[in-house]
């Protein structure tokens, strides 16, 4: 790491693109707009495509639509009129619930819909989960549609099997709103973080710890999972800037601790080379830690795009000036998931398909240390919170998303 302030900087763009702007930097900061220059270590902004205009969002915002791996197009849920009045049913459709990820989401969603019921906004709330059958899922959809909830959230494990069922939601008046699983068909809204950018970011910086020089390892999450493909094209997309760089290998840990343990040892039992760096996300550093322990290894620095708490805290053990992290949290993410559904059902009119949150990028011994909370251990398995100083899609950033925007009531 650079010395000096340079050190504290929190995001590549800024720090590598323009230098810096003076002054102490943030510990944690979004991501920029800085000027492509293909060098080893930056990351810069990359149109979307599509149909929808993004050039009147505010910097910030529009920033967190770099390189967002599908074209952002106009939401066919612009001029939408829902016939339901509230307080409104809320169906919410997961495919999968062994990460605390998905479970911190599902408790906020029970929170924030147990507050607007208190608020006349949501009558009932409906639950299902499929642990990755889509064919499961397709059916518990369909029995929502048929029951005639008002509004779905849902995370699907594939970005195409569910066109049907969400056509079939729309027809029926029923808004579709994905959370942290983009799906290509136009009758979706989704709120989403831009993991794309979340793998650059990361990667990034990444290779800007290990001086661009190499082999780094990839332990992917969710075979299939959306987020997960994201992730990785972003990861490789930031290093193949690096021609010092190798990505070594791969492997799945399904965004959990003990099957990225198992993955990295039979990875490190049949690659005794020399690593540099291991870039996960979701829960899985401290499996990679414990089997680079295990085995004798010693520590490289570690890319993590998605850290639960316990992870933070064995990072500020292990690892605390050689780690690069992001965020992606689920009691932040859910809160605008619900958001979005509310304002849709009530004609607030989304300008477009998906709504983006702009990835942070975290670093540095200090930041590590603002952003661990007292009570933290290593074996706390809950999704870390965003980081202090990073709103997170907050209500006040749910105007730039909808043409005629109304507040709604504050969630817990």
């Amino acid at each position: 790491m650079v010395a000096g302030a340079a050190a504290a900087c929190a995001v590549v763009t800024a720090c590598a693109a323009h230098g810096s702007t003076g002054g102490a930097p943030a510990a944690a900061t979004r991501n920029g707009t800085g000027a492509a220059d293909g060098s080893c270590a930056t990351v810069s902004y990359q149109a979307p495509g599509g149909t929808a205009d993004l050039s009147g969002l505010p910097a910030a915002v529009r920033a967190g639509y770099s390189g967002y791996f599908q074209p952002v197009n106009k939401s066919v849920y612009a001029n939408f009129k829902s016939t339901a009045k509230a307080p409104y049913t809320i169906g919410y459709s997961d495919s999968f619930s062994a990460n605390s990820w998905r479970g911190d989401a599902l408790t906020e969603l029970r929170a924030d819909t147990s507050a607007y019921e208190k608020a006349g906004l949501v009558a009932s709330l409906q639950t299902a989960n499929s642990n990755l059958d889509n064919s499961l899922q397709i059916q518990q959809i369909t029995s929502m549609i048929d029951q005639h909830v008002d509004a779905i959230i849902a995370i699907p494990n594939s970005p195409t099997a569910f066109d049907g069922v969400i056509k079939q939601a729309y027809e029926a008046g029923i808004p579709f709103i994905t959370l942290d699983s983009h799906v290509d068909s136009p009758y979706a809204i989704n709120v989403d973080t831009n993991y794309f950018l979340t793998g650059e970011l990361v990667a990034s910086g990444i290779a800007k710890i290990i001086n661009g020089n190499g082999n780094v390892v990839v332990v992917d999450g969710i075979d299939g999972a959306p987020a997960s493909g994201a992730l990785a094209s972003g990861y490789r997309a930031a290093l193949a800037h690096c021609p010092g760089i190798t990505v070594a290998g791969s492997v799945e840990g399904d965004w959990s601790e003990a099957t990225a343990k198992s993955v990295m040892l039979q990875y490190l039992a049949t690659h005794p080379g020399q690593i540099s760096a291991a870039i996960g996300g979701g829960g899985e550093t401290t499996g990679i830690l414990q089997a680079m322990q295990q085995t004798g290894r010693s520590l490289v620095p570690i890319g993590d795009a998605n850290p639960d708490e316990g992870s933070l805290v064995a990072l500020k053990n292990d690892l605390p000036d050689k780690y690069v992290a992001s965020t992606d949290p689920p009691q932040q993410s859910m809160d605008a998931a619900l958001r979005v559904a509310i304002a849709t059902l009530q004609g607030q009119g989304p300008k477009y398909n998906t709504i983006v949150a702009n990835p942070p990028q975290i670093t540095g011994e200090s930041a590590l240390g603002n952003w661990i909370q007292s009570g933290w251990t290593t074996t706390s398995a809950a999704a870390a919170p965003a980081p202090p100083g990073i709103s997170w899609l907050p209500a006040s950033e749910m105007s730039d998303f909808f043409t005629h925007s109304a507040a709604l009531p504050a969630l817990p």
